[in-house]
């Protein structure tokens, strides 16, 4: 009788915890928090990647953490055989961590006269600041909604040692435009290979931590890129996504038009150019799971 009483008790005990466990899972924080432990304990570190790995982690959406992911903004191009959207970013529209309709804030690194997802933003009531270098501009207002500077996104603050722009780190440029302490709700980014040296002057300063709810950033390589670059780039996108970090991936799409043979992939094509999007998770609430 008691061995059926242990053996029912036990019974008992595993079927709450399956239920416990699949109510976890239903909710979208549980993705959010698996991906850390994914990342921390289960992923290879970068520097040990193989070339396959590298291109698996780059490609890998976790679409899942984010149950409203919404586009912003695009235009479609037709080149090289290939028609298909341009400019769009993704925005998760999840609780919280949404930007607020009509009191949000952006900033927009890397126009080259397109236009799209700065005005899609600033359609849905943003404050949108927009900066590049390379357009030959000076500083002016678009619109109500839409400020541009004539600056570029660098890990320092220096002018370029080629073309000899302006160049500023982003918290160099939130403090020169007085936001402090205004959180910024999107940061977008498609600066060419900047972002490889912006991205950790963002994590070492604590910028991206304290100020920045999502990040959009269009990475980018060269085919011949040797591994050890490759692996560095990854290393960068993984102490994002670490739980230092703490930032969560939600999207990863390949630009169409920058297929290309990869040398470490002998030869093998694949993208030198992807669109990736992130939550802060500090600022993705809730009560049922903490991290």
């Amino acid at each position: 009788m008691n061995v059926r009483r242990v053996c029912w008790v036990g019974l008992a005990t595993l079927v709450s915890v399956l239920i416990a466990i699949s109510l976890l899972k239903m909710n979208p924080k549980f993705n959010q928090f698996q991906t850390l432990v994914d990342l921390a304990e289960t992923q290879t570190a970068a520097g040990n990647m193989s070339a396959g790995e590298i291109f698996r982690y780059l490609h890998w959406t976790n679409g899942t953490s984010c149950s409203f992911a919404v586009d912003f903004g695009y235009w479609v191009w037709n080149g090289g055989g290939v028609a298909a959207p341009d400019g769009h970013k993704a925005v998760c529209l999840d609780q919280f961590i949404s930007p607020v309709y009509d009191n949000c804030l952006v900033y927009s690194f890397g126009i080259n006269n397109q236009w799209t997802f700065d005005e899609a933003m600033a359609k849905f009531g943003c404050q949108v600041y927009s900066f590049d270098p390379s357009m030959g501009v000076g500083d002016y207002d678009r619109s109500q909604h839409i400020h541009f500077y004539n600056l570029g996104l660098s890990g320092k603050n220096e002018a370029h040692p080629t073309t000899k722009w302006n160049m500023k780190t982003a918290s160099s440029i939130y403090q020169m435009l007085g936001h402090h302490p205004t959180l910024i709700d999107v940061l977008k980014m498609d600066v060419e290979f900047s972002e490889w040296d912006a991205i950790p002057q963002m994590l070492r300063s604590g910028f991206l931590a304290d100020t920045v709810k999502q990040l959009a950033v269009e990475i980018h390589f060269n085919a011949n890129d040797t591994l050890e670059t490759f692996r560095r780039y990854a290393g960068i996108l993984q102490d994002l996504e670490s739980s230092t970090g703490r930032f969560v991936r939600f999207s990863s799409r390949p630009n169409p038009w920058l297929k290309r043979p990869i040398s470490i992939l002998g030869g093998r094509e694949d993208y030198v150019g992807m669109e990736l999007t992130w939550y802060n998770s500090r600022f993705y609430n809730s009560s049922s799971v903490i991290i």
